[in-house]
Protein backbone atom coordinates (compact mmCIF):
# COMPACT_ATOMS: atom_id res chain seq x y z
CA UNK A 1 0.00 0.00 0.00
CA UNK A 2 1.73 3.30 -1.46
CA UNK A 3 1.65 6.03 1.37
CA UNK A 4 4.17 9.30 1.64
CA UNK A 5 4.78 11.66 5.05
CA UNK A 6 2.72 14.82 4.61
CA UNK A 7 3.45 16.85 7.41
CA UNK A 8 1.84 14.94 10.46
CA UNK A 9 0.21 12.55 8.60
CA UNK A 10 0.99 9.55 6.42
CA UNK A 11 -1.14 9.94 3.25
CA UNK A 12 -2.27 6.87 0.81
CA UNK A 13 -2.60 7.05 -2.14
CA UNK A 14 -2.39 5.48 -5.80
CA UNK A 15 -1.23 6.39 -9.39
CA UNK A 16 -2.53 4.98 -12.47
CA UNK A 17 -1.84 5.62 -16.22
CA UNK A 18 0.93 8.21 -17.83
CA UNK A 19 0.58 11.29 -19.21
CA UNK A 20 -0.46 15.09 -17.86
CA UNK A 21 -1.11 14.32 -14.03
CA UNK A 22 -5.10 14.84 -12.76
CA UNK A 23 -5.54 15.00 -9.15
CA UNK A 24 -8.79 13.66 -7.90
CA UNK A 25 -9.83 15.56 -4.17
CA UNK A 26 -12.73 13.17 -2.53
CA UNK A 27 -15.54 14.49 -0.83
CA UNK A 28 -16.64 14.52 3.11
CA UNK A 29 -15.87 11.14 4.60
CA UNK A 30 -15.09 9.58 1.27
CA UNK A 31 -11.59 7.55 -0.12
CA UNK A 32 -10.27 7.11 -3.33
CA UNK A 33 -12.53 4.28 -3.84
CA UNK A 34 -15.85 7.02 -4.72
CA UNK A 35 -13.67 7.00 -7.97
CA UNK A 36 -14.44 3.67 -9.13
CA UNK A 37 -16.25 4.62 -11.79
CA UNK A 38 -13.73 7.49 -12.89
CA UNK A 39 -9.86 6.01 -12.83
CA UNK A 40 -10.40 3.42 -15.55
CA UNK A 41 -11.78 5.95 -18.12
CA UNK A 42 -9.50 8.78 -16.67
CA UNK A 43 -6.48 6.35 -16.61
CA UNK A 44 -6.75 6.03 -20.07
CA UNK A 45 -5.45 9.36 -21.18
CA UNK A 46 -3.97 10.92 -18.08
CA UNK A 47 -1.65 10.14 -14.92
CA UNK A 48 -5.00 9.56 -12.27
CA UNK A 49 -3.52 10.16 -8.94
CA UNK A 50 -6.06 9.46 -5.85
CA UNK A 51 -5.46 10.14 -2.69
CA UNK A 52 -7.67 9.70 0.43
CA UNK A 53 -7.95 13.29 2.61
CA UNK A 54 -6.91 13.11 5.92
CA UNK A 55 -9.00 11.48 8.33
CA UNK A 56 -10.68 9.20 5.36
CA UNK A 57 -9.28 5.76 4.04
CA UNK A 58 -5.99 4.98 4.68
CA UNK A 59 -4.83 7.96 5.38
CA UNK A 60 -4.14 9.10 8.72
CA UNK A 61 -6.35 10.26 10.94
CA UNK A 62 -5.12 12.56 13.64
CA UNK A 63 -8.13 13.85 16.00
CA UNK A 64 -7.12 17.59 16.32
CA UNK A 65 -9.34 20.44 14.25
CA UNK A 66 -8.52 20.64 10.23
CA UNK A 67 -9.78 23.68 8.15
CA UNK A 68 -10.18 23.76 4.27
CA UNK A 69 -6.88 25.64 4.13
CA UNK A 70 -5.00 22.82 5.78
CA UNK A 71 -6.28 19.85 3.61
CA UNK A 72 -5.02 22.06 0.66
CA UNK A 73 -1.89 22.72 2.11
CA UNK A 74 -2.07 18.67 2.25
CA UNK A 75 -2.67 18.89 -0.90
CA UNK A 76 0.08 20.53 -2.48
CA UNK A 77 3.04 18.75 -0.38
CA UNK A 78 1.64 15.75 -1.35
CA UNK A 79 2.16 16.95 -4.86
CA UNK A 80 5.77 18.03 -4.03
CA UNK A 81 6.81 14.81 -2.25
CA UNK A 82 5.61 13.09 -5.74
CA UNK A 83 7.35 15.35 -7.45
CA UNK A 84 3.88 17.02 -9.49
CA UNK A 85 4.90 20.46 -10.61
CA UNK A 86 1.84 21.34 -11.92
CA UNK A 87 -1.48 18.99 -12.83
CA UNK A 88 -5.40 19.24 -13.16
CA UNK A 89 -7.22 19.30 -10.40
CA UNK A 90 -10.49 17.48 -9.85
CA UNK A 91 -12.04 18.49 -6.56
CA UNK A 92 -15.98 16.55 -5.86
CA UNK A 93 -17.91 17.70 -3.19
CA UNK A 94 -16.18 18.71 0.08
CA UNK A 95 -12.92 18.09 -2.14
CA UNK A 96 -14.75 21.38 -4.29
CA UNK A 97 -13.22 23.87 -1.48
CA UNK A 98 -10.44 22.34 -1.18
CA UNK A 99 -9.57 22.56 -4.48
CA UNK A 100 -10.66 25.68 -4.87
CA UNK A 101 -8.18 27.00 -1.90
CA UNK A 102 -5.27 25.26 -3.43
CA UNK A 103 -6.13 27.45 -6.69
CA UNK A 104 -6.25 30.68 -5.19
CA UNK A 105 -3.38 29.86 -2.62
CA UNK A 106 -0.65 28.08 -5.17
CA UNK A 107 -1.64 29.50 -8.55
CA UNK A 108 1.05 27.88 -10.15
CA UNK A 109 0.44 24.38 -9.62
CA UNK A 110 -2.84 24.29 -11.23
CA UNK A 111 -3.18 23.66 -15.43
CA UNK A 112 -7.22 23.67 -15.21
CA UNK A 113 -9.81 23.16 -11.88
CA UNK A 114 -13.00 20.81 -11.97
CA UNK A 115 -15.34 21.55 -9.41
CA UNK A 116 -17.92 18.81 -9.27
CA UNK A 117 -21.25 19.02 -6.70
CA UNK A 118 -19.63 21.97 -4.87
CA UNK A 119 -19.76 25.51 -3.45
CA UNK A 120 -18.16 28.91 -3.05
CA UNK A 121 -19.21 29.18 0.63
CA UNK A 122 -20.98 26.51 2.92
CA UNK A 123 -23.92 28.89 3.61
CA UNK A 124 -26.42 26.65 1.88
CA UNK A 125 -27.96 25.89 5.63
CA UNK A 126 -30.18 23.30 4.29
CA UNK A 127 -26.91 20.95 3.11
CA UNK A 128 -25.35 22.08 6.53
CA UNK A 129 -27.85 20.92 8.22
CA UNK A 130 -28.21 17.75 6.59
CA UNK A 131 -24.73 16.63 6.97
CA UNK A 132 -24.58 18.08 10.78
CA UNK A 133 -27.48 15.37 11.46
CA UNK A 134 -25.26 12.51 9.53
CA UNK A 135 -21.99 13.18 11.68
CA UNK A 136 -24.59 13.28 15.22
CA UNK A 137 -25.77 10.06 13.68
CA UNK A 138 -22.32 8.65 12.95
CA UNK A 139 -21.08 9.79 16.73
CA UNK A 140 -24.38 8.15 18.67
CA UNK A 141 -23.34 4.61 16.83
CA UNK A 142 -26.43 4.28 14.24
CA UNK A 143 -25.27 1.03 12.23
CA UNK A 144 -23.12 1.96 8.74
CA UNK A 145 -26.07 0.10 7.39
CA UNK A 146 -28.70 2.59 8.44
CA UNK A 147 -26.93 5.59 8.13
CA UNK A 148 -26.25 4.73 4.71
CA UNK A 149 -30.03 4.12 3.44
CA UNK A 150 -30.58 7.26 5.23
CA UNK A 151 -27.85 8.94 3.27
CA UNK A 152 -28.88 7.65 -0.40
CA UNK A 153 -31.64 9.70 -0.98
CA UNK A 154 -29.66 12.89 -0.84
CA UNK A 155 -27.06 11.19 -3.45
CA UNK A 156 -29.23 9.58 -6.11
CA UNK A 157 -32.25 10.93 -8.41
CA UNK A 158 -35.68 9.09 -7.74
CA UNK A 159 -34.28 6.96 -10.43
CA UNK A 160 -32.25 5.28 -9.11
CA UNK A 161 -34.48 3.76 -7.06
CA UNK A 162 -36.69 2.35 -9.46
CA UNK A 163 -34.23 -0.43 -9.19
CA UNK A 164 -33.62 -1.86 -5.91
CA UNK A 165 -30.90 -4.36 -6.68
CA UNK A 166 -28.79 -1.32 -7.24
CA UNK A 167 -30.12 0.17 -4.09
CA UNK A 168 -29.21 -2.54 -2.06
CA UNK A 169 -25.52 -2.66 -4.00
CA UNK A 170 -24.63 0.36 -3.50
CA UNK A 171 -25.67 0.29 0.33
CA UNK A 172 -23.34 -2.95 0.54
CA UNK A 173 -20.84 -1.88 -0.78
CA UNK A 174 -20.84 1.11 1.29
CA UNK A 175 -21.00 -1.37 4.51
CA UNK A 176 -18.25 -3.72 2.97
CA UNK A 177 -16.03 -0.90 2.67
CA UNK A 178 -13.12 -1.80 5.25
CA UNK A 179 -11.65 1.83 5.52
CA UNK A 180 -14.35 3.51 6.73
CA UNK A 181 -13.05 6.28 9.03
CA UNK A 182 -13.21 6.50 12.80
CA UNK A 183 -16.68 8.25 13.95
CA UNK A 184 -14.33 11.17 14.83
CA UNK A 185 -12.88 11.83 11.83
CA UNK A 186 -16.42 12.37 10.54
CA UNK A 187 -16.72 15.47 13.03
CA UNK A 188 -13.46 16.71 11.87
CA UNK A 189 -13.92 17.71 8.49
CA UNK A 190 -17.44 18.18 9.33
CA UNK A 191 -16.03 21.47 11.38
CA UNK A 192 -13.63 21.96 8.72
CA UNK A 193 -16.23 23.17 6.17
CA UNK A 194 -17.81 25.36 8.76
CA UNK A 195 -17.59 28.93 8.20
CA UNK A 196 -15.79 28.39 4.55
CA UNK A 197 -16.64 31.16 2.31
CA UNK A 198 -14.31 31.81 -0.98
CA UNK A 199 -16.32 33.83 -2.59
CA UNK A 200 -14.32 37.29 -2.11
CA UNK A 201 -11.50 35.53 -3.72
CA UNK A 202 -12.84 33.37 -6.31
CA UNK A 203 -11.78 35.97 -8.64
CA UNK A 204 -8.14 35.56 -8.30
CA UNK A 205 -8.28 32.10 -9.98
CA UNK A 206 -6.72 32.34 -13.26
CA UNK A 207 -6.81 28.47 -14.65
CA UNK A 208 -9.33 27.29 -17.01
CA UNK A 209 -12.38 26.32 -14.96
CA UNK A 210 -15.12 24.04 -15.28
CA UNK A 211 -18.01 23.82 -12.80
CA UNK A 212 -19.37 20.27 -12.98
CA UNK A 213 -23.16 19.98 -11.27
CA UNK A 214 -26.23 17.06 -11.84
CA UNK A 215 -29.57 19.18 -12.71
CA UNK A 216 -31.32 17.21 -9.59
CA UNK A 217 -28.79 17.45 -7.03
CA UNK A 218 -30.17 18.14 -3.98
CA UNK A 219 -27.87 19.06 -1.30
CA UNK A 220 -25.81 21.70 -3.06
CA UNK A 221 -28.64 22.58 -6.27
CA UNK A 222 -27.54 24.22 -9.05
CA UNK A 223 -27.96 27.78 -8.00
CA UNK A 224 -24.86 27.27 -6.47
CA UNK A 225 -22.62 26.04 -8.77
CA UNK A 226 -24.35 28.87 -10.95
CA UNK A 227 -23.46 31.56 -8.24
CA UNK A 228 -19.86 29.42 -7.87
CA UNK A 229 -19.08 29.54 -11.83
CA UNK A 230 -20.24 33.17 -12.36
CA UNK A 231 -17.48 34.76 -9.30
CA UNK A 232 -14.51 31.99 -11.30
CA UNK A 233 -13.41 34.89 -14.41
CA UNK A 234 -14.24 32.61 -17.49
CA UNK A 235 -15.64 29.55 -15.84
CA UNK A 236 -17.53 27.54 -17.78
CA UNK A 237 -20.60 25.75 -16.35
CA UNK A 238 -22.32 22.31 -17.48
CA UNK A 239 -25.39 20.94 -15.46
CA UNK A 240 -25.51 17.22 -16.53
CA UNK A 241 -29.50 15.73 -17.20
CA UNK A 242 -30.32 12.57 -14.64
CA UNK A 243 -27.71 13.42 -11.96
CA UNK A 244 -28.08 14.27 -7.87
CA UNK A 245 -25.04 14.55 -6.12
CA UNK A 246 -23.80 11.49 -6.34
CA UNK A 247 -23.12 11.65 -10.38
CA UNK A 248 -20.29 10.05 -10.11
CA UNK A 249 -21.37 6.80 -9.95
CA UNK A 250 -25.27 7.65 -11.23
CA UNK A 251 -24.41 8.85 -14.52
CA UNK A 252 -21.08 8.11 -14.40
CA UNK A 253 -20.70 8.08 -18.52
CA UNK A 254 -21.89 11.77 -18.38
CA UNK A 255 -20.09 12.85 -16.07
CA UNK A 256 -16.40 11.14 -17.35
CA UNK A 257 -17.10 12.64 -20.45
CA UNK A 258 -17.76 16.06 -19.56
CA UNK A 259 -14.43 16.17 -17.40
CA UNK A 260 -12.67 14.53 -20.91
CA UNK A 261 -14.24 16.94 -23.34
CA UNK A 262 -13.25 19.95 -20.74
CA UNK A 263 -9.59 18.19 -20.67
CA UNK A 264 -9.07 18.06 -24.17
CA UNK A 265 -9.65 21.70 -25.16
CA UNK A 266 -7.29 22.59 -22.15
CA UNK A 267 -4.57 20.32 -24.57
Amino acid sequence: MPKVKVGDINMYYEVHGTGEPLLLITGWGSDLTSWMFQIPEFSKKYQVVAFDNRCSGRTDAPDKPYSIKMMADDTVWFMDALGINRAHILGYSMGGYVAQKLAIEYPGRVKSLILASTSAATTYHKSGHVVRAWTAAIREGISPKTIYQLVLPYLYTDKFFDNPEMVTMVVDTMVANPYRPPAYAFGRQTDAEVGYDARGQLKQIAAPTLVLVGKEDILLPVKLSEELAALIPGAKLVVLEGGGHGFLTEIAGKFNQAVLDFLAQIA
